[in-house]
């Protein structure tokens, strides 16, 4: 590696809280609030790569929290006719609503390329189902779509006149997200169903060019660490990164030590191979880095 005598780069580590479910209190408050400076955030959290295997992500997607509220009116169980199920009248919205996961998204041209790598890097494992695979496949031009939380009724005998559920649906960034909602609202209109309420929590995702300096320095460093050139891909989930990336304006390619499959899983951990990896890209790319 050949590194010249120029005056090196300042680095700095941030560990914050609140991590991805809004980040008020942790990286969405210190971008606002104009603490982070750089001219390149390398995102810790990403998770796959092996240092056989490496690969950057190059943004990640957005999402749209979709929690449905259903009214209804109670009656005994004994004569469900007398009442207005909550229940039975959030599960036909649902069913509806999941609909939304064939309809197709209109991505950036220039992502076109990674979403190839990213599915290709994604498949490269033995262990997937046929179905795994066709989803995999798709995730990147339609929407996903998961049924996360759901509760209604008091007790057994009783029908409920109250219900709600949660839905998570995650998007490619660079995507219409009106477009999107529009669609959703207008599957579950169609269906007449009285005395419901639709709320949104959306937070999009964000991606850097794939030949930005940011992305092709970051690989130099993994490949010169390494030896190995990098795969670049889009996250499935979200990061802070969004607003290291939107709100401060820094260039927030993503490189990690984090093992495949463990995100949010009990126990979390990561390998001490994948953790060396880590270090010497992030003790590298300082060196090389020419703000």
């Amino acid at each position: 590696l050949d590194v010249d005598e120029r005056e090196r780069a300042y680095t700095e580590f941030w560990f914050t809280a609140d991590e991805e479910c809004g980040s008020s209190e942790g990286a969405k408050w210190l971008a606002e609030t104009g603490r982070f400076r750089g001219d390149v955030c390398i995102v810790g959290d990403s998770f796959d790569s092996t240092p056989r295997k490496p690969a950057i992500d190059v943004g990640c997607k957005g999402s749209m929290g979709l929690k449905v509220k259903v009214k209804g009116r109670t009656a005994h169980g004994s004569t469900p006719f007398y009442g207005d199920n909550a229940v039975d009248k959030l599960l036909k919205l649902l069913e509806y609503g999941r609909r939304i996961s064939d309809f197709k998204l209109d991505v950036p041209p220039e992502l076109e390329s990674v979403i190839e790598s990213s599915i290709r890097f994604a498949l490269d494992d033995p262990d997937l189902t046929e179905e795994q695979k066709a989803a995999i496949m798709k995730q990147y031009h339609y929407p996903t779509v998961s049924l996360n939380l759901i509760r209604g009724g008091k007790k057994s005998n009783v029908v409920p006149d109250y219900a709600e559920a949660s839905l998570d649906i995650r998007l490619t960034p660079g995507v219409d997200f009106k477009a999107v909602k529009k669609r959703l609202e207008s599957l579950v209109s169609s269906l007449g169903v009285r005395d419901y309420t639709l709320e949104w929590r959306v937070m999009e995702g964000y991606y850097e060019s794939p030949s930005s300096k940011a992305v092709e320095t970051l690989s130099r460093a993994v490949e010169e660490a390494l030896g190995v050139k990098p795969t670049l891909k889009l996250m499935w989930g979200g990061t802070d990164g969004y607003y290291t990336h939107v709100v401060s304006g820094i260039p927030s390619p993503a490189f990690g030590a984090g093992v495949k499959g463990m995100a949010h899983a009990p126990d979390e951990y990561v390998t001490i191979e994948n953790l060396v990896m880590t270090a010497k890209v992030y003790a590298l790319l300082p060196l090389i880095y020419d703000g």
